[in-house]
């Protein structure tokens, strides 16, 4: 009997014997044991493996690189080496946090009790208590069994949690100077150290980049509750007296990503209101912005649009970048008067990494599948290199890594993908249902900036086969020249036949 690493799938396998009592009832408190787990466990538990399907379609996407959050790659070799820098962040969270239990402290002293270190100790144990508290709230959490026993699991979550608000804050006090009307309450001395600490680039985007992972999540709660810990005078002020909440440190973090560049201070009351299950799921519902209202009922007829969009501007529309204000997602498309608007996104590794994960996401979970449903949307707009040449023209499609493939960007999103609600059903319906007049403008319109886009493509491609180097435009001039020297020789053999008109 090979044995098994999973506790709830471990007790179903035992051998048992119906002629023997003692077994059978070891079997039974087995079975029982096990449906024991399943109702202490909630039938929508938040976080899941990506499926075996999805991950291979790009393995590296959804597997941390620099550093482990959570249970799911707790063993990895390659990610211990930052295990000494979450300590580290730890320990400065927690002398943060000292501050709130100056009153526990000063009894100790009263009572004959004082040790230079019984600060941090309080504070230590404080954490400890809040964490401890919900241990059994974490381990449903997960849609798995962890096997780690209560000790090692809560500290997993101590030192995780308290790495990642300590992070926040320290790449905040940065970024929040960015904004205007604001003031840190701290030193000078505090700020230079904070940045100094966070000044690293590269490695703060690789956490970025973990940060964003599904797998590589801990419940939202146990970082809502530590971070209430932090006293007042310790955390970053917006605006007067306005402090940052967990949420606008998170979005501040990931200000950077370019589909996240919002206002994270002029968010709608849905964002600000909503309950999270972890920093990837407020991602996700921010990335779910929209100025209308997402359908609720099931779709099952059309999905994306009949027509690519050089079809569609040839047949009379127009399709423009939509100016993204500070609310609006990138999934914010609206159809007005035969005018498609869609809102830029730039093609990089980060929106690679995002979307990936956010499809993820939604492909474990019941409920939205906005993202899903763009990425499809997206795919049918943009089918060829002519499609994806007029989407990079106008400015929708920002290529400034020069992705290699623009025209199946969208479409790699689609493979192994499920998706049972499509949520632009109405948009594309109302723009297939659209008819524009023969003698419109805009027909005529769209005939003329296909074929000059087609011009200058050739052009664009004659440049570069033939002009490129100094040898390439030299041949291309001797070829010139012959052809045109034949012609000439052809034009006057066959003129020596026919005498000249008097």
């Amino acid at each position: 009997m090979q044995t098994r690493t999973s506790s709830f799938k471990g007790r179903i396998t035992k051998n048992y014997s119906e002629h023997n009592a003692q077994k059978y009832s070891e079997w039974v408190r087995a079975v029982n044991g096990t449906l024991g787990l399943l109702r202490s466990r909630p039938h929508d538990s938040s976080t899941y493996r990506v499926p075996t399907k999805l991950r291979a379609t790009q393995p590296g996407v959804y597997t941390p690189q620099v550093v482990c959050i959570g249970p799911f790659h707790l063993t990895t070799p390659a990610l211990r080496a930052t295990e000494e820098l979450k300590w580290r962040y730890m320990l400065a969270y927690i002398d943060r946090v000292v501050e709130t239990d100056t009153k526990n402290i000063r009894n100790n002293e009263l009572g004959g009790v004082h040790d230079e270190k019984s600060a941090q100790i309080s504070a230590l144990n404080k954490c400890c208590e809040v964490v401890s508290g919900l241990e059994q709230d974490a381990r449903a959490w997960y849609a798995e069994d962890i096997n780690l026993d209560k000790h090692q699991f809560v500290e997993m979550l101590l030192v995780d949690a308290c790495f990642i608000l300590e992070l926040f804050y320290r790449c905040n006090v940065m970024t929040i100077k960015k904004f205007k009307e604001h003031h840190i309450p701290s030193t000078h001395e505090d700020q230079v150290q904070f940045e100094s600490l966070a000044g690293n680039y590269t490695m703060v985007t690789s956490l970025t980049f973990d940060l964003m992972r599904l797998e590589n999540q801990i419940p939202y709660f146990i970082l809502q509750k530590l971070f209430d810990i932090m006293p007042s005078s310790k955390r970053l002020i917006f605006s007067g007296t306005q402090e940052l909440s967990l949420r606008q440190h998170i979005l501040c973090f990931f200000h950077h990503i370019p589909i996240l560049r919002i206002n994270v201070f002029e968010l709608d009351s849905n964002i600000q209101d909503a309950t999270y299950s972890h920093i990837l799921d407020v991602l996700c519902k921010v990335c779910n912005l929209t100025s209308w209202a997402l359908p609720l009922h099931l779709t099952y007829g059309t999905w994306g649009f009949k027509r690519c969009s050089t079809e569609l501007i040839k047949a009379g529309f127009q399709i423009a970048r939509r100016q993204r204000s500070d609310s609006m997602s990138i999934v914010d498309i609206q159809f007005d008067k035969g005018l498609i608007l869609i809102p830029s996104i730039i093609i990089d590794k980060s929106t690679v990494s995002l979307l990936r994960n956010l499809i993820a996401l939604e492909q474990t979970r019941s409920g939205g599948q906005i993202i899903t449903s763009y990425v499809i949307l997206m795919s049918t707009l943009i089918r060829t290199r002519e499609d994806a040449d007029i989407f990079e023209r106008l400015g929708i499609l920002q290529n400034p890594t020069k992705h290699p493939d623009l025209t199946g960007f969208f479409t790699s999103f689609c493979r192994e993908v499920l998706s049972e609600r499509f949520y632009f059903r109405d948009l594309c319906n109302e723009v297939e249902n659209y008819e524009i007049p023969l003698w419109r403008w805009y027909r005529m319109k769209g005939y003329m900036s296909i074929t000059w886009l087609r011009w200058k493509k050739s052009l664009k491609d004659l440049k570069r086969d033939y002009f490129g180097n100094t040898w390439s435009f030299i041949a291309f001039l001797t070829a010139f020249f012959v052809i045109l020297l034949t012609l000439l020789q052809t034009f006057y053999t066959v003129r020596a036949y026919y005498p000249p008109y008097h």
